[in-house]
């Protein structure tokens, strides 16, 4: 079996390569570990790439810029662990087959003299953080890669990235390229326009396109992509160079993403369909017109279903894949143990800028925990324990995150308000007590429960609940199913058997756990 990049024996020339592509990475080392399918995790990623490697590919990497730092802004006080996630990801990069990065505003965040690794923008001259375009011998293929930024958003003077594109690309055809990637820190409608002004192979964009393309997108000659951002998704080309110019081939991903796309579109017309005869008032031409396109879809649904794709048998070609980086995807353990210890240096690095809590004034209540509630309220409190939001702060020190300002908010109580918590200031409030759902209890305490009305909140509206329990950090969150976790004997009875039957968040988070390990497992087939 001949590897990639190799010559067959017979004569017949047929060079192949993988190029995997980011964008959009904003310093993202690793996905938040609280949903039940997190995605992402640098240490992955370098699995997958040197994983390609060891089986025989030429391999080569590549970023379509805003890699650096997050897209809303930083804090002073996580400006330094910012920095350290830039250094650590920047060094890693440059052990692996890199081709480049390009510049996108969010890489500015820090400013110019941060801006590492240095950055591929054709159309901005004269920075001291911008190489030249270069061309790479990528298994014995000829890869010309430059960058484009946004002009209206870097905040330095650029040339109009199409004008950059046309001369760039044509001097990377001139010194040998045979493949032109360019990486576009640009949206979809300025990449557009860039595909058709220059002759260019791909345009990695990194920029305005959260979860990635599932197909490349031809535009005049060349071919859109892009992977998810924060790397939850990567991007995978698999190039082939025979004879002519380059067509996408499609792959088995493109005809799962197809079936996909025909069974939702089937179930749309059948129920468009069953209403039509229901009615009876719809023009039976137009029926019969619908009938007709059902028809072809399921003959294409079946035909899809039976056959293996094949790639072609001449012509160069690719396929291109968006890979999810699930936790069933191994991790590289070098790389992974150096995120321990970059881990250690951002937690450092975070309490050495971190700032106690506003402090209540006279008068105001404040945050007490639970061991105040505890002596009038043992039956709720043997209820909590056996919560998934006793052991919140537990599950921070395993991972040893109990430092990290991003994980900390939601595993502790009162956080970030006034006579509260805030990083490095837990003491009393590790975990999510009693306060977080009731507010903060200094004057129900202090009044031994016998104030009127109420200093606490007696029920905890689904606006409380959301601060943390939203898309990003708990996926499968419904309010009641989630009450029906948290209520019962001791601890609100009456307003459980309010709530009546249905699911709990416990069974709709299995449940999603389940679905989440069939598609993985589905991806490593």
């Amino acid at each position: 079996m001949l590897g990639l990049g190799a010559v067959a024996a017979s004569g017949r020339t047929e060079r192949r390569l993988v190029v995997f592509y980011t964008g959009g990475v904003q310093g993202t080392l690793e996905p938040c570990g609280c949903t039940s399918d997190p995605l992402g995790d640098v240490a992955r990623m370098t699995a997958l790439v040197r994983r390609a490697q060891k089986g025989g590919a030429a391999v080569l990497l590549v970023d379509g810029g805003n890699l650096s730092y997050p897209a809303d802004g930083i804090p002073a006080r996580r400006a330094e662990a910012a920095d350290l996630k830039a250094a650590f990801l920047a060094r890693e990069l440059g052990k692996l087959p890199f081709g480049g990065s390009a510049l996108g505003e969010t890489d500015l965040a820090r400013g110019p003299a941060k801006v590492q690794p240095k950055r591929l923008a054709a159309n901005i001259a004269g920075a001291p953080f911008v190489e030249p375009s270069r061309v790479r011998d990528v298994g014995g293929v000829k890869v010309g890669i430059f960058g484009l930024s946004d002009p209206h958003t870097v905040g330095l003077k650029a040339e109009v990235p199409a004008v950059a594109a046309r001369r760039e690309a044509e001097a990377l055809r001139k010194a040998g390229a045979e493949v032109v990637i360019a990486l576009a820190a640009l949206d979809r409608p300025t990449a557009r326009q860039v595909a058709r002004s220059a002759p260019i192979d791909f345009i990695v964009v990194g920029k305005g396109v959260d979860d990635g393309l599932p197909a490349a997108e031809r535009v005049g000659d060349a071919y859109l992509v892009a992977a998810a951002v924060e790397l939850q998704k990567v991007g995978r080309l698999e190039i082939v160079l025979r004879d002519g110019r380059l067509v996408d081939a499609g792959g088995p991903e493109t005809t799962r993403l197809r079936s996909e796309e025909i069974a939702r579109k089937l179930v749309d017309l059948d129920a468009q369909l069953a209403a039509w005869a229901k009615d009876g008032t719809a023009d039976p031409a137009f029926v019969a017109g619908k009938r007709k396109e059902r028809d072809e879809l399921e003959g294409e649904r079946k035909r899809l279903a039976a056959s293996t794709w094949q790639p072609p048998a001449t012509g160069s070609y690719f396929t291109n894949q968006l890979v999810p980086l699930r936790r069933v995807l191994p991790r590289d353990p070098t790389l992974a143990g150096a995120m321990r210890s970059l881990d250690k240096a951002i937690g450092r690095a975070n309490l050495r800028h971190a700032e106690p809590p506003p402090r209540a004034e006279p008068g105001r209540a404040a945050f007490v925990g639970d061991r105040a509630c505890v002596r009038c309220h043992k039956e709720e409190q043997a209820f909590w324990t056996k919560t998934v939001h006793a052991h919140a702060w537990t599950t921070l020190v395993k991972d040893k995150k109990e430092a990290h300002d991003d994980c900390v908010s939601c595993h502790v109580t009162g956080y970030g308000e006034v006579g509260g918590s805030s990083l490095g200031y837990t003491r009393r409030l590790e975990a999510v007590q009693c306060e977080v759902c009731h507010g903060p209890g200094s004057a129900h305490v202090a009044a031994e429960g016998l104030e009127e009305p109420p200093a606490v909140r007696l029920s905890t509206p689904s606006s409380t609940c959301v601060r943390c329990h939203n898309e990003k950090h708990s996926d499968t969150f419904q309010y009641e199913a989630y009450m029906r976790d948290i209520l019962g004997p001791g601890h609100g009875a009456e307003a459980r058997a309010k709530l009546g039957p249905g699911p709990t968040g416990r069974q709709l988070r299995s449940a999603a756990i389940t679905k989440a390990r069939a598609a993985a497992a589905a991806q490593i087939k």
